[in-house]
């Protein structure tokens, strides 16, 4: 069972692009996905939303405050310089605060008027944020990042190497994509979301694909909303 990397550089690339505005996607339809981080690490949320038979997606990542300078000394990313750029917020003090994930999905509602019609979370996520957002009347729904998802990853993997799939200017994105492998279980034909190496970050990329699972569950279901037509 190897795990090999997932993206071509080039097909990142293509999904890169000028800056994407909010503004722009008013009055929009989404699905979200979020990646709670276990401990006291990077915590991810992605926004995916149709037009013109295009996704686009808005990533905002949140890293305790205590811990950025070590976090930039450990990974050699520099997080400083996307907390200035608004990619990444400093969320607590040693601890992310989920309450400032919870804000993020209701300013899209507030602000926006972009309407998540289903929100995609791992499902080893803090339940007090699912109640919470259940409670504000956000759909909620439990991913397992497993093999399971596999359908959901050559989906994926097939909507970026047509060029469906676009990230804008958001750089730790695109280095999270590029920290994605796939690990293969040849036994059952399915490959499952791994890091390409130890100490890489993929909780980017993994929020991506919490957001396009309940896409694919739910198609049938949201699909004509979230086409935004």
């Amino acid at each position: 069972n190897s795990s090999l990397a997932w993206l071509d550089a080039h097909v990142v690339e293509n999904m890169c692009g000028d800056s994407l505005s909010l503004e722009d996607f008013r009055s929009s339809y989404a699905v979200c996905g979020i990646d709670l981080s276990q401990t006291t690490d990077l915590t991810a949320a992605t926004i995916v939303i149709e037009k013109n038979g295009e996704l686009y997606v808005f990533a905002k990542f949140w890293l305790p405050a205590e811990k950025i300078d070590e976090a930039i000394s450990r990974d050699g990313v520099p997080y400083n310089i996307y907390h200035q750029r608004g990619v990444l917020d400093l969320s607590g003090d040693n601890f992310v605060d989920y309450q400032d994930c919870y804000r993020w999905l209701v300013d899209l509602v507030e602000k926006y008027e972009i309407l998540p019609l289903m929100v995609g979370y791992d499902r080893y996520s803090a339940q007090y944020l699912v109640q919470q957002l259940e409670a504000y009347g956000f759909k909620t729904d439990d991913v397992y990042q497993g093999d399971n998802l596999w359908g959901v990853i050559q989906e994926c993997e097939g909507l970026l190497k047509d060029g469906k799939i676009h990230i804008g200017d958001n750089d730790l994105l695109k280095v999270h994509l590029l920290n994605s492998a796939i690990k293969m279980n040849h036994e059952r034909g399915r490959g499952r979301l791994v890091k390409l190496n130890k100490n890489d970050h993929i909780d980017g990329c993994a929020a991506l694909l919490d957001a396009l699972c309940v896409r694919q569950k739910w198609y049938a279901e949201i699909g004509e909303q979230l086409r935004n037509e």
